[in-house]
């Protein structure tokens, strides 16, 4: 797997009771690790065993501290030069599971030092890799389509590509035509309507309602428009509801499982990286996989995220408890293709009893956002 994270930033992670807005707040630990969204698939790669590459652009003034932190957890990095500092994404959170990210935008690029990227993101691809996923926020100077180029010589070397990002560079990416686009749904609707996304809430908060076949359906009709705006295949994540597939044809709900939440941060990332190893399990280039099997790696993925919701550390993923949750996730899928079956053109399928008030699969709240 190789992973295209440009905006690489250092997580400190505080447990405290309570956010107070306007408060003096105290934390009871603090723990400080490389982050953003490509730093969390990789995390769940290598509780696999398996391969991950990070392309990374490392900020000049913090490249002994970045690099040592990734070199501490054993993260494979091809390392491109960028001036400044390294950007901070501050976490807090609470006793009961709810998180509050702020991301820092990172230091601007300069066009010298974007098409060094994109070149050590080429040079990798071709070196035969089968999957290319771009994961996080582009850093200020990139170019808003730049992961449009990345999907775009991904594909002239035969490369499927997962992108998970922003609102504005997902918008500008659409129509390369990624094979997937993974947003969660505030992202997912910011881009279709062109939202800026600065401001995320959980799906389930909004209008202070946790109706599940409505946050489904919502899902559902975001996943089509994405498709029909260029993405080959869209997952959009829906908090602890589940997640909403399709190919633009075919769309299926994907319901979760309750689960004990200690942090949803990064819980979006590991759905990426569940199903990123979904895909290269399956054999064979991704991009020639059935629709069946597309739909099986979310299934994964979404395994894997409330796998994740049980650990602190973003991307911390137990591979023995994601694939027992993996065992449940499969079997409601099966319940609810033989008791419904899938829609074609409609609203999501499966969208009775799809809400899980626990929190799993929260995605809203995750390090990844602006990361």
């Amino acid at each position: 797997m190789l992973i295209a994270t440009p905006n690489l930033c250092v997580d400190r992670t505080s447990r405290v009771p309570e956010v107070v807005p306007g408060g003096v707040l105290r934390a009871r630990a603090v723990e400080v690790t490389a982050g953003g969204k490509g730093v969390n698939v990789a995390r769940v790669a290598r509780a696999y065993r398996r391969p991950a590459t990070l392309v990374a652009l490392v900020a000049e003034r913090d490249r002994d501290r970045i690099l040592g932190l990734l070199a501490d957890e054993g993260a494979d990095v091809v390392p491109v030069a960028s001036p400044g500092y390294a950007r901070v994404g501050t976490i807090m959170v609470e006793e009961s599971g709810r998180a509050t990210v702020l991301n820092e935008p990172g230091t601007p690029l300069d066009e010298a030092t974007w098409a060094a990227y994109r070149d050590a993101v080429a040079e990798r691809a071709a070196a035969g890799a089968r999957l290319l996923v771009c994961a996080g926020s582009l850093p200020p100077g990139a170019p808003v389509d730049g992961y449009a180029e990345l999907v775009a010589l991904a594909a002239e070397a035969g490369v499927a590509t997962v992108l998970d990002t922003a609102p504005a560079p997902l918008h500008a990416t659409l129509a390369s035509g990624p094979d997937l686009v993974t947003p969660n749904l505030e992202e997912a609707e910011a881009a279709i309507h062109g939202g800026s996304g600065a401001l995320l809430v959980g799906a389930e908060s909004e209008n202070g309602s946790d109706d599940g076949a409505s946050v489904a359906g919502r899902a559902g009709d975001a996943a089509r428009a994405l498709c029909a705006l260029g993405a080959r295949r869209a997952a959009v994540t829906a908090g602890a509801a589940g997640v909403a597939f399709s190919d633009g044809v075919r769309t299926e709900w994907v319901r979760t499982v309750p689960t004990r939440v200690v942090s949803a941060v990064g819980a979006g990332d590991s759905f990426v990286g569940g199903l990123a190893l979904g895909l290269l399990q399956a054999g064979g280039s991704p991009a020639g996989l059935e629709y069946e099997q597309w739909l099986d790696a979310v299934i994964r993925g979404a395994a894997t995220a409330t796998a994740s919701c049980e650990r602190l550390l973003a991307g911390g993923v137990d591979p023995a408890r994601a694939d027992e949750l993996l065992a449940q996730l499969r079997a409601l899928a099966t319940k609810d293709a033989n008791t419904t079956g899938a829609t074609n053109t409609g609203g999501a399928t499966n969208t009775g009893g799809a809400t899980n008030t626990a929190g799993a699969m929260n995605t809203a709240a995750r390090t990844g956002d602006a990361g």
